[in-house]
């Protein structure tokens, strides 16, 4: 077998790889955006309460904080993963909000 028909066999495979990687990008960047919405509606509920519940509410956004920042650290990953090691668009398409003081 010739070695141009060595690396034309494996062309559907790359492809297919290749595939698997966007669309994996596509989900912890789908799963990043419903996160940071979470995070703005938790931080608005903060702002918009005082007294007693505004301690859950403030318990709520730390952890939906935590969370979102979790998951842009797992894009980060998932795109060095894949040969992205710029990071500037994730401050730009993803950006997290200043931390809420108590």
């Amino acid at each position: 077998m010739a070695r141009d028909d060595r690396v034309n066999a494996l062309l559907p495979v790359e492809v297919e790889f290749q595939k698997e990687k966007a669309s994996g990008l596509r989900r912890t960047s789908d799963k990043l955006e419903e996160l940071l919405a979470d995070l703005s509606r938790a931080e608005r509920e903060v702002r918009a309460h005082s007294g007693p519940g505004r301690a859950a509410l403030f318990t709520r956004y730390r952890a939906a904080r935590l969370e979102a920042e979790k998951q842009r650290w797992n894009l980060m990953v998932q795109r060095e993963a894949c040969g992205l090691r710029n990071h500037k668009e994730l401050d730009f398409l993803y950006p997290m909000p200043p931390l809420l003081k108590e």
